[in-house]
């Protein structure tokens, strides 16, 4: 993969990379935030030229020296032993090696009424000398005043919530405590209002609802790469901070969990976990494949009515459908799942002259496990790009024989991508996907290219969308009224939950955005669960769909698999 870092792009140079500060408590920081850091200074889009230490020493009682039974007592007891123990994400660890390049500038703020800070005067003209572009807050308290202004483009501050729902904290806790489906993040350009800052990006991640401690990890972990997005889009002229509207700060604003909130939570917290892990080895999720016959791909919100429901796969299933029509044969191409191996092959469901529908196992078999196999026609030859993500890379085959033959054409990347998706676009090929080596359910990234078989180069914003509500490729991709419209996964409540289509209204090699405008539900026929891929080709519209099963033996396997990862 190349185009992820810095580099001078189709025709056009790079601007010098953004002088960024550090606020920070010290050198130990959160494990997040040294992450945090490390993205940047990969990319090459900021050069760390300051670290800002706060010089001041804490006022007032310690949380040791409260009152051991006072109203907050359960929720100290419960972050300080167990949450810090547990969540990776906040542990301490050393970061003077990312920050040796940093000028140190120790500034003792002023207090300003009871929460909020500001720096002396003294400290501001020292931060001006060092002309910076941007102040990335990792400590100090609420600033107020004129240092927000010194930088160029702000301070910029992490928020572990979605502000437009929980303003407060403890963050990403609430979320788990009020059964919400997802957990958000902001990375917020301050302001001198309180809970008014500007949003210059954000992630939606899934909550993880039975394990506080996952949860904050996934959020802070995962939301990790918003400043160096963000560094790249503003370096480019893509994102101006300045000319940003602030935030609506309306939503209801939430303190640490008295004692009687927490003992509610940690009782749904043991039914959930209990719950979450029975459930596992219980029940197993069914997905078929469905078809209709369409003169065109499916837009509109709502269901895909009257689907005709293909023969179930008896041990595994069916599942990621691509439909097409060749030399007046009409197949499917889905994932064949084998729930003994746990290893799935591409296989053709054909229909005959009569209707009737038979397999063809196995046409296209990797070596490992093979899903999604996407189909794109150049130039009159049909392409099959399936999911090898186990292989570590995408590749595409070539139709010999429809459908039932192929045979490799060439490797697209050398990356693992999930549900690799193609399509033509704009006098460019797009390559879009998740990597299993990372979050595949909330992370899109983007891959572009003169011609299917490259160079492939990835898009300088990867990932190029974090949200869990409509990353994940559900299909291929459709032209409707000149815009591109791309069908994707709606995984908050659960993999494989809902069907989003998605008008993509920027794609180009320094932008990408989209936005939602229609929805594929379960309409609650015999797979009421789930909708997670959504194709058309030869006349058919296909979608897949889930419903749970309860199999002994699958319950055997899952359990002995889970006794021996323990």
């Amino acid at each position: 993969m190349t185009g992820d870092r810095s580099g001078a792009g189709p025709g056009r140079p790079w601007p010098p990379p953004l002088r960024l500060g550090v606020l920070a408590p010290g050198t130990r920081l959160a494990r997040w935030q040294r992450c945090a850091l490390e993205q940047l200074l990969e990319r090459g889009d900021v050069e760390l030229v300051v670290l800002v230490l706060d010089g001041s020493h804490a006022t007032g009682r310690s949380a040791s020296s409260r009152a051991p039974l006072d109203r907050r007592a359960l929720w100290r007891l419960y972050n300080n032993r167990w949450v810090r123990a547990r969540a990776r994400s906040i542990g301490r660890v050393e970061c003077a090696d990312v920050l040796a390049d940093a000028a140190v500038v120790h500034v003792v703020p002023e207090r300003v009424g009871r929460y909020s800070q500001r720096f002396p005067p003294a400290a501001i003209e020292e931060l001006r000398t060092h002309a910076l572009d941007a102040l990335l807050r990792f400590g100090f308290g609420i600033l107020r005043g004129e240092v927000l202004d010194v930088p160029r483009h702000g301070i910029w501050s992490f928020h572990h919530d979605d502000e437009r729902v929980i303003r407060g904290g403890p963050p990403s806790f609430w979320e788990v405590h009020d059964g919400l489906p997802t957990t958000g993040v902001l990375l917020q350009r301050l302001t001198d209002e309180l809970d008014a800052g500007v949003p210059l990006a954000r992630a939606t991640f899934r909550t993880v609802g039975y394990s506080y401690p996952r949860n904050r990890d996934r959020a802070a972990l995962g939301a990790a790469v918003l400043p160096a997005q963000v560094a790249r889009a503003v370096r480019r002229g893509v994102l101006d901070p300045g000319a940003l509207p602030a935030a609506d700060a309306s939503a209801p604003i939430r303190r640490d969990p008295d004692n009687r909130q927490m003992i509610r939570f940690l009782g749904h917290q043991t039914v959930r976990a209990v719950s979450a892990r029975v459930r596992g080895v219980v029940a197993g999720a069914k997905w078929n494949v469905g078809v209709v016959p369409a003169d065109g791909p499916a837009l509109s919100s709502g269901t895909v009515a009257e689907a005709e429901w293909l023969p179930e796969r008896r041990r595994g299933y069916y599942a990621d459908p691509f439909p097409a029509t060749r030399d007046g044969t009409t197949a499917v191409l889905v994932e064949d799942f084998d729930e003994r191996s746990g290893v799935g092959v591409i296989s053709a469901l054909r229909r005959d002259d009569e209707g009737r529908w038979s397999v063809l196992p196995g046409v296209i078999a990797p070596g490992q496990h093979a899903s999604y196999p996407s189909l794109v026609e150049v130039a009159g030859q049909l392409y099959c790009v399936p999911e090898t993500a186990r292989l570590g890379r995408v590749e595409a085959w070539r139709c010999m024989q429809f459908p039932d033959r192929w045979e490799r054409a060439g490797t697209l990347l050398e990356v693992p991508v999930v549900d690799p998706t193609v399509v033509e676009w704009g006098g460019r090929w797009w390559l879009f996907g998740g990597r299993r080596d990372r979050d595949a359910t909330s992370e899109l990234w983007l891959w572009s290219a003169p011609s299917l078989f490259g160079p492939w180069s990835g898009h300088p914003q990867n990932p190029v969308k974090l949200d869990v509500t409509s990353s994940r490729s559900a299909g291929t991709p459709f032209e409707l009224d000149g815009v591109l419209h791309r069908p994707a996964q709606d995984c908050s409540s659960a993999y494989g939950g809902a069907i989003v289509i998605n008008a993509v209204v920027a794609l180009d090699e320094e932008r990408f955005e989209e936005r939602p405008v229609g929805r594929i539900e379960a309409d609650g026929g015999p797979y009421p669960l789930g909708r997670h891929t959504l194709s058309y080709g030869g006349g058919l519209l296909a979608i897949d769909g889930k419903r749970l099963v309860i199999d002994p033996r699958r319950s055997r396997r899952e359990l002995v698999a889970r006794l021996r990862r323990r």
